[in-house]
């Protein structure tokens, strides 16, 4: 199996009303997410590529754009903005570009927090 990654990231701010969650996450605030997009396939193309590379960063760039410096919540589709609902709306975005991630990683790095999500 060959698999390609292209990362990139945005600023955006959110707030999460989970009933399991801490009073803090209620208030409006703002991070610092870097997402990695990754494409695989058993076999390179005729040009001897999974994708073109330049492609998938393009891609990843362009649908973290409708994210950044935007209040998450107010996004359609990413109403509850968690790690793992954003992973899913990336997820929709690149497959309705024609580009079906293996593996799709968010983090904020300064809270050293991640999230990994390996479609089937």
């Amino acid at each position: 199996m060959f698999e390609i990654s292209a990362t990139a990231s945005f600023e955006a701010s959110h707030y999460i009303e989970a009933d399991a969650g801490a009073a803090h996450y209620k208030r409006v605030h703002g991070h610092s997410f870097v997402v990695t997009a990754s494409v695989a396939s058993q076999h390179p193309d005729k040009d001897g590529w999974v994708m073109d590379l330049g492609q998938l960063e393009d891609l990843l760039r362009r649908t973290l754009s409708e994210l950044d410096h935007s209040v998450l919540n107010e996004v359609p589709g990413l109403e509850k903005p968690t790690f793992e609902h954003i992973l899913l709306w990336i997820e929709a975005r690149m497959k309705a570009a024609g580009v079906t991630p293996s593996r799709l990683e968010i983090e904020r790095p300064t809270l050293k927090q991640r999230a990994i999500y390996t479609p089937r």
